[in-house]
């Protein structure tokens, strides 16, 4: 793959640079720094099996398949079968339902699809730095990615905007029901939230100036030292 295209697959990952103030947006190894970056204390990653087997669980299994199915009604459904749905929902699912009709404009049918996407490239390039895959198993792994997230999405600011989603989400899944609507109402208004925003507001004019989202991809072929890695 080019330099144009490397940078696309690295913009999969945007956000979680912005939320990492030392890293380049373009670094394919996510850090210049030749550092060994700890992935053990917060996702018990420490090691090549460990990092496939997360990738191969949380692209397609992760957080987003709480809300796939609210984003797929809101989609479907009339004003009035909206409301007949949620009134058989329980209070849990009745929220959820609420969250996914409310960040739809945002995001779109991909739903927060991108928060799951968008860290698994994180966890990918941090993989390179740690030499647990090289750069040719990297490319193909995101290839994967960036097949899925141009069939989900139809812009970046669709995709970052379900990022931002699937985080609030994230912040608030272990909150009680009682609590639930009441915290998702108040992620727009999170200091990390708001100090997200901004940093992606900064960079994003400049990192994606040439890098259309509809970008055709030479995705590159399966490395042979990835052909035990049953994942498509």
């Amino acid at each position: 793959m080019d330099e144009i295209q490397q940078r696309w697959l690295c913009g999969l990952s945007a956000p979680m640079v912005a939320l990492n103030p030392r890293a380049g947006y373009a670094e394919p190894a996510f850090y210049a720094s030749t550092q060994f970056i700890d992935l053990d204390c917060s996702w018990g990653i420490n090691d090549r099996p460990q990092l496939l087997r997360m990738l191969e669980r949380m692209t397609d299994h992760g957080h987003a398949i709480h809300l796939n199915d609210a984003y797929r009604a809101w989609q479907r459904c009339l004003p009035s079968e909206w409301q007949a749905l949620l009134d058989t929902l329980e209070p849990r699912e009745r929220i959820l339902h609420q969250f996914a009709s409310r960040t739809y404009g945002g995001c779109g049918p991909g739903g927060v699809l991108s928060w799951d996407y968008g860290r698994m490239g994180f966890l990918l390039r941090c993989a390179v730095r740690n030499q647990w895959i090289n750069q040719d198993e990297s490319n193909w792994l995101h290839s994967r990615l960036a097949v899925r997230a141009q069939y989900h999405y139809g812009s970046w600011m669709a995709y970052f905007n379900g990022f931002l989603a699937g985080r609030a989400f994230w912040s608030c899944e272990n909150n009680s029901d009682d609590e639930l609507a009441y915290e998702l109402d108040r992620q727009g208004e999170n200091a990390g939230t708001l100090s997200l925003v901004r940093e992606l507001d900064r960079h994003l004019p400049e990192v994606l100036a040439d890098l259309p989202w509809h970008m055709d991809l030479d995705l590159p072929q399966r490395p042979a030292s990835l052909e035990e890695f049953d994942w498509s």
